[in-house]
């Protein structure tokens, strides 16, 4: 059964209410269905107050490095 995007975000911020500041979000790891971004990432942001770009170009650069930085710092653990 799929969540009611209201549920996603909700579970989504709880992922990463832990998730120190400086360090990306693991909430950049879930996708939508076509593997881009997922649509309630800047949601997810904005709820534990990170800075959120205004531009779509800036966030989904911002989410891609994210990704990066995430498989990066889990590939060896």
């Amino acid at each position: 059964p799929r969540l009611h995007p209201d549920d996603q975000g909700e579970v989504l911020v709880r992922v990463d209410r832990a998730t120190p500041a400086g360090e990306p979000l693991l909430s950049a790891l879930v996708t939508a269905a076509d593997h881009a971004m997922h649509p309630l990432y800047r949601h997810v942001a904005f709820s534990l107050d990170r800075p959120v770009p205004l531009s779509d170009a800036e966030l989904r650069a911002e989410w891609a490095m994210d990704v990066l930085r995430l498989h990066h710092a889990w590939r060896y653990r």
